[in-house]
């Protein structure tokens, strides 16, 4: 269950950061003015915070999605239709609770990366030599990923510990939900097994990142090689 909150709800949320953070980059005017205070105020926002917003607003008030658990209370897990829409049902307010908060972040830093990399004197001898814009972008696209994967990797451990919160929250099962009650019924040896899975989930991811990192930039490639 936390696999499967937190990855997709990861991936989702840093793509879709640099996506708007790029063109924002890019296009400036209007559409920069109105995404940077958007993703300041997003990104100052902890997980938490966001969850208890999104319970507040969509569960308790408009009553679109159901307060927590992972799926009915009167359902038995199964390969059902109706069970598989349950779960999608409960699984959206926490999955959004994590892609909002990551996507502020993730958008200010390729903002200005993306600015950075348009005054770099490839960029500029490029457009002399008569290449279409849309070719550009896309080295520049490309060089301002790798600090943002960096970040990525880096700042893994802070967003895993903000799900497990957003979880408990929403009483999602998973990871979050069993180490509040092994605090609470003092289970140690439980508290310990959570901690590790948590522990190797940051260090696979950090891993894949890294992995990821060099088949980005050939650079490593090359270092490596020599």
């Amino acid at each position: 269950w936390t696999v499967g909150l937190q990855l997709p709800a990861i991936i989702f949320g840093w793509l879709i950061g640099n996506i708007l953070g790029a063109l924002a980059a890019y296009r400036r005017s209007g559409y920069d003015k109105i995404l940077m205070p958007a993703s300041l105020f997003a990104s100052n926002i902890p997980a938490f915070g966001m969850a208890v917003i999104l319970l507040v607003v969509f569960a308790i008030r408009q009553e679109w999605f159901p307060t927590s658990g992972g799926y009915g209370y009167d359902m038995i897990p199964s390969f059902s239709w109706s069970y598989v829409l349950s779960v999608l049902w409960h699984y959206q307010l926490p999955f959004w609770s994590i892609v909002l908060v990551l996507i502020g972040g993730q958008a200010i830093g390729m903002r200005s990366m993306v600015i950075y990399e348009l005054n770099a004197d490839y960029v500029k001898y490029s457009r002399l030599m008569g290449i279409k814009d849309s070719k550009i972008i896309r080295y520049v696209f490309r060089n301002a990923m790798l600090p943002q994967i960096t970040g990525l990797a880096l700042a893994i451990g802070t967003i895993v510990g903000g799900a497990l919160v957003a979880e408990i929250i929403f009483s999602y099962p998973g990871i979050g939900s069993t180490l509040l009650d092994a605090v609470r019924g003092q289970d140690y040896p439980l508290i310990q097994a959570s901690t590790l899975i948590i522990t190797l989930m940051v260090l696979l991811t950090t891993f894949g990142i890294e992995i990821l990192y060099g088949i980005i930039d050939p650079r490593i490639k090359s270092a490596q090689s020599d």
